[in-house]
Order: structure tokens, then C-alpha cells, then sequence
């Protein structure tokens, strides 16, 4: 076995060996770190999905409401584990934001027996019951769907702005390819979100997503990372550079980050994503759709944001899932020094990084701003982002689109 996959395994078998529960979250001090209660989302194949709504103090009419969806193994505290974060950014521009809890994770469950039981299981290091067999397929046909239909009754806006991290992200292409009602999703944003991989296999990825389905048939992964909150273990290094870069991330954001917002995978959509990460694309669990072919049927206003030091979705990758998009409005940006940002941005350091309130932000609040149905048409032309970095930006409608690392 490759060294990095024996370090993983190693650390992910210690950390099998000590007890997490989730009275950790529902006690945290803050609501930002707590599981998503402020209603709830019902899918139609039965999962309940808790919702979080931040309120702007000067809502602002002429701007649509936007959902922030998290990757995969994680939930919404991932938006809301650092200071000054996206939603509040966000709220302090007139927009209602919706942050919600995907299936398999926060406290969400199916109502019923096993509820009752999970939420008992919820408080011990044993896996939840009926978690294992959920893929990003049914993200795509239930999660998604509900979340819109709930954003809807609680604003009456039938389109939404949608900006998703990682799989939050990814899980889009999909939604957008499939759906008979795309035109609910007015933007989107996708923050290390790829679709194709420009290099395969890609051999680490494969590693870890075996040596976590394999934790996941014993144990619950999420609840045994949470005492990594007061101490490092052997091995870390190697998983910690799946998320984030050491030194663009505050100490308290990390230990955040195992307290509160690491949560199960979910066995199934692991099983997904094995072929994706062994071939290059993203297809159906099925495997008879291939949603990397399908993405010049996404025609809606798309920016894409990549940081250079990405491991899991490199600038490569995102240029080629960018390049293939169907939208005459989309935008690249590539986070980097190089582009004279301050650092090099790896996978989760776009939202946890201590220099992204700064830099990576209002660039997707600008962008959004320009694509709001009530901003007049003058403003919906291209303008300076709030950066200090060297401006790279696409203009809506049918031209060709500018990335960042031109």
C-alpha cells in the first residue's frame, strides 16, 4: 500500500478507537455551530433535512434568495465556522441565505423507528441506521427539490441563487441537466466544484475513499474525528491536505472544523464517486449516465472558483468542466499567487481561509449583484470586483468567457 494510504488508514483506525457523540454540536455556544433547526425540508423519498435561515437587517427586494449547499461529509456549519463568514457577508448585501443539512448528515434522519433509534446511535461512535445505501443521485432528484420547494414557501421566489462547495456544488451539473424546471436556479456558483478530472486515476483520492468505506462499515467517521478537535495524531498532515492548507486557516477554524462540522460520507455516494475518481467523470450510480458529457446542456449564468493548491479539485479540472459548459455567462476565477492574491488557495481554504472574507468573497457577492433581476441593466454590465487582485471576469450573454489564470 502506498505510504500517504497507510498513514490514513493508521490515523483513521486510531481515531476508530476513541468516543464522539453529538451533544458536542447541540451544546456549541453559537447557532452557527449547531445542526440546522430553523425548519425543515421534506423529500419525497421520506428524509427530513434541517434548514438554517440568516435574515439580512435591510432586505433587499431586487435580489433573489441564495442557498449554500456543503460537500460531501461534511454539513452547514462548514459556511459558518469562521469569522466574518459568506452568509453574513451575504445578509449584510440584502439577501435572505438558506443553509441546510444534505441527507446523512446534522440531525437530519427519516421520521419514524429508526429515527428514534438513530438518535440515540447519534450520541455514540455507531453508525446511524438507514445511512448507508443514499448516492448523489438522490441529492439530485430529492435533496435539492425539497430545499428549492421550502426556500419557495418561506419567500415566495421560485428561483433561487445557488452557490455549493465541492459536491455541494457538483451535485448542480446533474440537477441542472435533468430537471424539467432548470430555470429555478437563477445563478450558480460553484466553489471547488468539478465535474471531470484532467488526471487519472487519481490514486490518494481512491485510497482514502476506500479506507473511509471501510472505517464507515464499523464505525461513524464523522463522530470519531470529533476528539481530533483537541489533538493531532499521526497521519494528519496527509488528510488535512484533502482540505484545507495549514497555513491559509486559522487554528480555531480547524479544530472547529473536527468539533462540529465532519459528519459520515455515506457509504453509497463513496461508491459513486470510486469511478469518477479512477476514469475522470461523474456518472449516475447506475452508470448509465454520464454527467461530465452532458454539462454544454448547462446554460445558466455559472461562476466557477478554483484554488491553486486544490488537491481535489485542481485548476485543471475545473478549467475542463468550465470550458465544457454551455453557458454564454460564465465566469473562471483561480485563486493564487500568481493571480496576486495573497496565498494559494487549496480545497476548503475559498471559504476558511483567513484572507477569504477579504478576497474570495465579494468576488462571488459581485458577481452575484450584476445578475440580481432587480439591478438595472447598467449595473448588470461587467464592473471591478471588490479585490485587490488583477480583475478576470466574463460579461453575460453569448461572447467568450474570461477565465483567471489567462
Amino acid at each position: 500500500m502506498h505510504r500517504r494510504g497507510r498513514e490514513l488508514w493508521a490515523t483513521l483506525m486510531l481515531c476508530a478507537s476513541l468516543s464522539g457523540c453529538a451533544s458536542m454540536r447541540q451544546n456549541a455556544p453559537s447557532p452557527d455551530l449547531r445542526p440546522c433547526t430553523d425548519g425543515y425540508a421534506y423529500t419525497r423519498d421520506g428524509w427530513r433535512l434541517g434548514v438554517r435561515h440568516y435574515r439580512p437587517a435591510h432586505p433587499d427586494p431586487g435580489k433573489l434568495p441564495v442557498i449554500l449547499c456543503h460537500g460531501l461529509g461534511l454539513n452547514a456549519t462548514f459556511w459558518t465556522i469562521t469569522d466574518n463568514h459568506l452568509p453574513a457577508q451575504l445578509c449584510a448585501r440584502g439577501y435572505e441565505v438558506y443553509v441546510f443539512d444534505i441527507r446523512g448528515s446534522g440531525e437530519n434522519g427519516r421520521p419514524g423507528r429508526d429515527d428514534r433509534v438513530n438518535r440515540f446511535l447519534r450520541q455514540t461512535p455507531l453508525r446511524e441506521r438507514g445511512e448507508s445505501s443514499w448516492t448523489v443521485d438522490d441529492l439530485v432528484r430529492y435533496d435539492v427539490p425539497a430545499v428549492l420547494d421550502y426556500v419557495e414557501r418561506e419567500t415566495g421566489q421560485t428561483r433561487v441563487n445557488w452557490v455549493g462547495h465541492s459536491l455541494g456544488g457538483m451535485m448542480m451539473f446533474p440537477f441542472i441537466e435533468l430537471s424539467t424546471e432548470p430555470e429555478r436556479i437563477a445563478t450558480f456558483v460553484g466553489m471547488a466544484s468539478t465535474i471531470i478530472q484532467a488526471k487519472t486515476p487519481q490514486t490518494n483520492m481512491l485510497q482514502a475513499n476506500l479506507a473511509i468505506r471501510a472505517l464507515l462499515s464499523v464505525a461513524s467517521a464523522g463522530r470519531m474525528g470529533r476528539p481530533l478537535t483537541y489533538f493531532r495524531m499521526p497521519g494528519m498532515g496527509t488528510i488535512d491536505g484533502f482540505y484545507y492548507t495549514a497555513e491559509n486557516v486559522d487554528r480555531r477554524t480547524i479544530s472547529r472544523f473536527y468539533g462540529y462540522t465532519l459528519e459520515d460520507p455515506g457509504p453509497g455516494a463513496l461508491r459513486q464517486f470510486a469511478p469518477y475518481l479512477r476514469d475522470g467523470h461523474l456518472l449516475s450510480a447506475d452508470r448509465k449516465v454520464d454527467y461530465s458529457a452532458r454539462l454544454g446542456e448547462v446554460a445558466v449564468p455559472t461562476l466557477m472558483v478554483a484554488g491553486a493548491r486544490d488537491l481535489i479539485s485542481d485548476v485543471a479540472s475545473t478549467r475542463m468542466t468550465f470550458d465544457a459548459l454551455g453557458s454564454g455567462d460564465k465566469t473562471l476565477y483561480v485563486f493564487s499567487k500568481a493571480n496576486g492574491h495573497v496565498a494559494d488557495y487549496g480545497h476548503c481554504d475559498l471559504v476558511w481561509s483567513r484572507y477569504a472574507p477579504r478576497e474570495v468573497f465579494p468576488v462571488v457577492i459581485d458577481w452575484l449583484d450584476r445578475r440580481q433581476p432587480g439591478v438595472s441593466a447598467s449595473r448588470q454590465q461587467p464592473a471591478s470586483l471588490s479585490t485587490n487582485a488583477p480583475q478576470f471576469l466574463s460579461s453575460p450573454g453569448p461572447q467568450k468567457s474570461v477565465d483567471a489564470d489567462l
